[in-house]
């Protein structure tokens, strides 16, 4: 019980040298990195069905924020760029592709080619512009074509990952891929991003919310929104549409966001109603997703609800058992490469010391106070059993 209080009141380091890096995100990617390295990555392709590409596109997206404020060469900047890089030829490798349908409108799907492709423009990001590999410029903009195109010969906003599947989540990294080529280079897909937004939005469902699940054929909701699918939504909304996404944030807040024994949480359905945890959403305990939660303290945090997601992060720092040892720092003591790569790519919102969360008062107050009456609990049945 000590521990888990003490836990409530974590703050990462940061490096003391000039580019004031998160050294326990770097522990972080020190694990994962020697855990992928291994086939982690194929290990959970087994429990999971986007296991083998969700773990190497986080792993990437976290070494971009972490080295995007340092120099390319500094040794961790070399270092990060190599492994971005290496995390690329997984997923376009023969495995990487192997679980999704190339036949499909958009080839092998809205989830694959989202997320790779948003990691490929990521990398590019945080390139010096002559030192940009021109076929991975060429890839890159050729798969946003290709989003557009596809897009405009459909009836609805969300295309297919698989055969008959549509999730939003998914087309939303397409999307976001589009915004982020309009960053890079000439801009030219404003409209295409407009038009998207408005014949989402059409397709919102009961609570106002971007479904979870939608019909293939004409995008309406067939599954209301989720926890774990709008945090996920809600990290990459704000870069298609600032205004459009504040919106949607504000009605996930109001229906997602929750409290037990005193530390925020995200649930996995929203307030007034229940459901059973899945592979999307991880385990749900007391309504509470996993899934939801770990991606929600980013999204609080891109928000600007800064105690909130110190409140969410230091409950996983708290209850997902870190540890640091060495070089590495691991959750629920390494067991699941997954969730710790995912945990990574929550803390990497504060990747510099600029970046650092906030906290305004003491959040944990309820929780302590319950702490202290278990414990007092506790030892007066200690004492009565003598």
């Amino acid at each position: 019980m000590l521990i888990l209080n003490l836990k409530l009141y974590y703050s990462p380091t940061f490096a003391i040298e000039e580019n004031k890096y998160n050294k326990d995100l770097l522990a972080q990617l020190h694990h994962i990195e020697k855990k992928i390295h291994e086939g982690a990555h194929l290990d959970m392709q087994q429990i999971y069905p986007e296991g083998f590409v969700f773990m190497s596109v986080l792993y990437g997206l976290t070494w971009c924020t972490l080295i995007e404020s340092l120099p390319n060469d500094h040794e961790i900047g070399r270092r990060g760029l190599n492994e971005i890089k290496w995390s690329l030829d997984q997923i376009q490798s023969k495995e990487g592709k192997l679980p999704f349908d190339v036949s499909l409108p958009l080839a092998y799907g809205a989830f694959y080619t989202g997320w790779s492709n948003y990691l490929l423009g990521s990398y590019l990001s945080i390139q010096n512009a002559f030192d940009r590999n021109t076929p991975d410029i060429d890839k890159f903009q050729n798969t946003c074509e290709q989003v557009k195109s596809v897009l405009s010969s459909t009836n609805s906003p969300f295309l297919e990952s698989y055969q008959n599947a549509a999730w939003p989540a998914d087309m939303t990294l397409c999307m976001a891929s589009l915004a982020l080529h309009d960053k890079l280079f000439t801009p030219k897909y404003q409209t295409v991003l407009n038009t998207w937004i408005a014949d989402a939005e059409e397709r919102t469902d009961q609570y106002g919310l971007i479904p979870h699940a939608t019909n293939t054929i004409d995008g309406s909701p067939l599954e209301s929104a989720r926890g774990s699918s709008q945090s996920l939504i809600l990290n990459f909304l704000i870069e298609i549409d600032s205004s459009y996404a504040m919106s949607k944030f504000s009605l996930y807040e109001s229906l997602f966001l929750d409290k037990r024994v005193g530390l925020p949480g995200i649930r996995e359905y929203p307030q007034g109603s229940k459901g059973e945890g899945d592979i999307d959403s991880g385990p749900v305990i007391w309504d509470i997703g996993g899934a939801a939660s770990i991606v929600g303290q980013r999204t609080m945090a891109k928000y600007g609800r800064n105690q909130i997601a110190i409140g969410i992060r230091n409950s996983i720092e708290s209850f997902g058992l870190s540890i640091h040892v060495g070089h590495e720092k691991k959750y629920l003591f390494g067991a699941l490469p997954i969730a710790d790569v995912f945990i990574a790519w929550a803390n990497s919102i504060e990747a510099t010391e600029k970046q650092r969360l906030a906290s305004e008062g003491n959040w944990r107050v309820r929780f302590q106070l319950i702490s202290a009456a278990f414990l007092i609990l506790f030892s007066l049945i200690l004492v009565r059993s003598q």
